[in-house]
């Protein structure tokens, strides 16, 4: 089985398409922030909605949440991005946006949006493994805000980061034998022996079979 990883799209979902084309795998995981580029549009912001709508109909795809998403599923959550008339053009298209999940797991590789670091972990998992405390957390609206804590290094209050607001250069901080693929901070592919930052404009993804690879996209097909 292939499982493909795609970063942060932020609306280029015909690139994203694309690499879906080119590689054909079995399985499909989005590291999340559908929404918000930097020229976008109402027209695209509709046609992104659209496309995410069909795509998470689809049985062998997995859709992480990401900050710019939490922004148009709780306006309280709003982030850079976010407007009132994109909110609204993406409620009149139906989409669902509490179909997005907050993290799976591909092979022995933890995916989330921004990385779960050690030291958010720490604070609140009181001896539950990674798993459960992402279960618990995730599951239980009452704690679920918790995930979305922001820290300083992103303009929050928080003293640490969550999982859709961990910034890698200031926030992240390994967990002990817990491998981590995630997108979130843009700049150049980051790439440890325990963790895979991924958010390079589309120009990379991961594909994993047996083990974790990343890979260019060839413009060429």
């Amino acid at each position: 089985m292939r499982t493909l990883i795609i970063p942060d799209i932020h609306t280029n979902f015909v690139l994203a398409d694309k690499i879906i084309t080119q590689e054909k795998p079995d399985n499909i995981v989005f590291l999340g922030d559908y929404f918000d580029c930097y020229d976008d549009s109402l027209d695209i912001t509709e046609k992104t909605a659209f496309w995410l709508k069909e795509s998470l109909k689809k049985e062998n795809r997995i859709h992480l949440l990401g900050n710019h998403d939490l922004s148009y599923l709780d306006p309280v959550f709003a982030c850079s991005g976010f407007t009132e008339d994109k909110s609204l053009v993406i409620q009149k298209t139906g989409l669902n946006l509490s179909e997005l999940v907050h993290y799976c797991w591909v092979g022995d590789f933890l995916c989330t949006h921004a990385g779960l670091s050690n030291e958010f972990y720490q604070k609140y998992s009181k001896g539950l493994s990674v798993n459960d405390f992402l279960q618990k957390y995730s599951m239980d609206k009452n704690l679920r805000t918790v995930l979305y804590d922001c820290s300083p290094a992103r303009g929050g209050i928080d003293e640490f980061a969550g999982i859709v607001w961990c910034d890698y250069n200031i926030d992240f901080v390994d967990i002990p034998n817990i491998k981590q693929i995630f997108g979130h901070t843009r700049g150049n592919l980051r790439q440890t022996e325990q963790h895979i930052c991924l958010d390079t404009d589309l120009q990379n993804y991961a594909i994993f079979e047996k083990e974790m690879k990343v890979k260019e996209f060839n413009k060429r097909g």
